[in-house]
């Protein structure tokens, strides 16, 4: 009976110990303070732009519509375009903490072409609670 307690005790404790080890690391690797993409938002050859944008008077989806935007600003400029509008987006947060949810996609029209970024990643600092928005055109 001791031997099948001591068996059970050990493999609660490796399944404890493997969730609680899927569950760490979560977030970018950071440099300087920032996500490491802040510095090389280019991914797979592909133009890549970080939008960052700080509390803002609408809240979350403020917040995360315009670093958006600052987001396809910086792609447009890097493919030598002139933006003429934007997507609209909506996001929804949580009272139990900052989660941002919201639309992958986004498209706007610059100089009668369309071009389209994904959002690949999206990070807040705990401190400033500035949002880091890392889109790449596709």
């Amino acid at each position: 009976m001791k031997r099948l307690f001591a068996i059970f005790l050990i493999f609660s404790l490796c399944v404890l110990m493997a969730a609680c080890a899927a569950t760490s690391g979560g977030g970018p690797n950071l440099v300087n303070g920032k996500p490491e993409w802040y510095f090389s938002p280019e991914k797979d050859g592909k133009i890549g732009g970080v939008g960052v944008s700080g509390i803002h008077k609408d809240g979350k989806t403020g917040q995360k519509k315009l670093a958006v935007e600052r987001a396809l600003g910086e792609i447009a400029r890097q493919m030598g375009v002139k933006v003429q509008s934007f997507s609209n987006l909506t996001s929804q947060s949580s009272s139990y903490g900052t989660s941002v949810t919201g639309t992958d996609h986004s498209f706007f029209t610059v100089d009668g072409k369309i071009v389209t970024a994904r959002i690949v990643e999206i990070w807040e600092d705990s401190y400033t609670h500035e949002l880091y928005v890392w889109m790449v055109a596709e």
